[in-house]
């Protein structure tokens, strides 16, 4: 007999109880820049958290304070010692850019006040002088944080906001996968009802990409650029743009004195980049990639496996990497800051240089920016240890080409037999407990359909459970 039922396992773990922008750069005998060598040195200064900001503000931020004030004051003073910095949607931008466009001309009199605020800040700080782009990294190097510009390659919120999709867009609609229609034909786990994702078999749309990447490189004081293959996962074999965007980091390193790096956001496994046109390996022996970033952070809590696969991989390249973990994964059971510490000593144990959070935006100072970039400062802290519950076949059709899921909830148990769970637990917990103080933990189990399956085998004890 099969007894379907949906194991859900969570260990609570209840105890009662430092970076600096890189140096000279290296010059070989005649003294030209030896642009390797000095990628290799900023490749590996120390990025305990790398802090994604997404770039479009819902609150207000028409003054320089209000701009600072919105999410990157909250990184000063804390372990995030990189900043990713995001201005907008693949095409469509809060910076001012000469190639791509800015938000603001399809946005109505009746939009959200997250439009608007969006569209009045801009406006706003263009009118005293100033861009998204240009606080954020002066921000950043004045607080001895790095900055990375990071473009999303393939977003899709134009497929439902349409104050967000470019001219670009409207005047070259076979450019896209699809039309506006499939939202309404396929259901939204079905990668085609994201109908707004490029195209990039079509040659027309990857140079179009590569001049906004150029526009930016060349006309703003970033450290690199990172390609966000993530958002949204559905390409071609993406080798060749690869290569074309690194001679022209390498040209623009050499004509500023310094070099630009390049970062790539990946699935959490060489095989599913490569499902998804990614071909990691030929990057990194090709030297076209200095850092990577892995995965989603949409199931953060039991991907160690998968991180230290990638982490070893990357490593024989001399590649640092960093694992991801997104507040929208981390919901429910898992909503709270314990379970922010558990997976980022997850990632620590798992052999990853660093912490990568995203859709993480405090209003106000957050402990978290001081406590996961080290198992030091981890070490002692109460954490959750759990299993996140992921059933592909219903997760967001445009990020569903690139998820690497194993081992994960729900798990159907049968009468008779036993069934293996895989919860990484990322530290020696009795050795972490600070002393004079004890160590306790606490096994939870969620479990679903249970009691109505087991009444035929055990009718005493489905009985008392109907008794008063």
């Amino acid at each position: 007999m099969r007894l379907p039922g949906l194991l859900g396992v969570v260990g609570v773990v209840t105890l009662t109880l430092i970076g600096c922008k890189s140096g000279g750069i290296s010059a070989d005998q005649g003294g030209q820049l030896s642009m390797k060598e000095a990628r290799k040195q900023a490749a590996h200064r120390q990025r305990r958290i790398i802090f994604n900001d997404d770039g479009c503000y819902g609150r207000p931020f028409d003054t320089i304070e209000k701009f600072y004030k919105a999410r990157l004051l909250q990184t000063v003073d804390t372990q995030v010692d990189s900043v990713f910095y995001c201005t907008g949607a693949t095409t469509m931008f809060t910076h001012l850019a000469r190639v791509g466009e800015t938000y603001g001309e399809f946005i109505p009199e009746d939009a959200s006040a997250y439009a608007k605020n969006i569209a009045t800040g801009i406006r706003s700080l263009r009118q005293s002088g100033h861009d998204t782009l240009a606080l954020a990294t002066d921000f950043c190097h004045r607080n001895g944080m790095e900055i990375i510009w990071t473009l999303r390659m393939n977003d899709i919120h134009d497929a439902f906001l349409d104050w967000e999709l470019t001219r670009w867009k409207r005047e070259h609609p076979e450019y896209m996968i699809g039309k506006p229609e499939d939202m309404q034909k396929y259901p939204g786990s079905d990668p085609r009802h994201w109908w707004s994702s490029l195209d990039y078999e079509i040659p027309e749309v990857r140079d179009y990409i590569y001049r906004i990447l150029k526009d930016v490189c060349e006309r703003y004081d970033v450290d690199g650029i990172e390609l966000d293959w993530w958002r949204s996962p559905m390409f071609r074999i993406m080798n060749d743009f690869v290569r074309r965007v690194r001679r022209m980091t390498e040209q623009i390193g050499q004509r500023r004195g310094r070099p630009l790096l390049v970062s790539c956001r990946v699935p959490l496994s060489i095989e599913r980049s490569r499902f998804v046109g990614l071909d990691v390996p030929t990057w990194l022996e090709e030297d076209l990639v200095d850092i990577l970033t892995l995965g989603g952070g949409y199931v953060p809590m039991a991907m160690a496996p998968q991180v230290r696969e990638m982490a070893d991989f990357a490593h024989q390249y001399d590649v640092p990497v960093y694992a991801c973990i997104s507040a929208s994964g981390l919901r429910g059971h898992f909503g709270n800051v314990e379970s922010w510490r558990g997976a980022a000593m997850n990632i620590w144990h798992a052999g990853a240089d660093g912490v990568l959070t995203f859709n993480f935006f405090p209003a106000e100072r957050d402990e978290r920016l001081s406590q996961l970039g080290s198992a030091e400062t981890l070490k002692g802290l109460d954490k959750i240890y759990g299993i996140d519950r992921m059933v592909a076949e219903t997760f967001e059709g445009d990020l569903r080409p690139g998820l690497v899921a194993p081992n994960r909830l729900p798990i159907e148990l049968q009468v008779g037999s036993w069934v293996a769970a895989h919860m990484p637990v990322g530290e020696d917990i009795v050795a972490n407990t600070p002393e004079g103080k004890a160590a306790h933990t606490r096994l939870r189990l969620q479990v679903s359909n249970l009691a109505r399956a087991c009444a035929c085998r055990y009718p005493t004890w489905s009985k008392a459970r109907k008794s008063p």
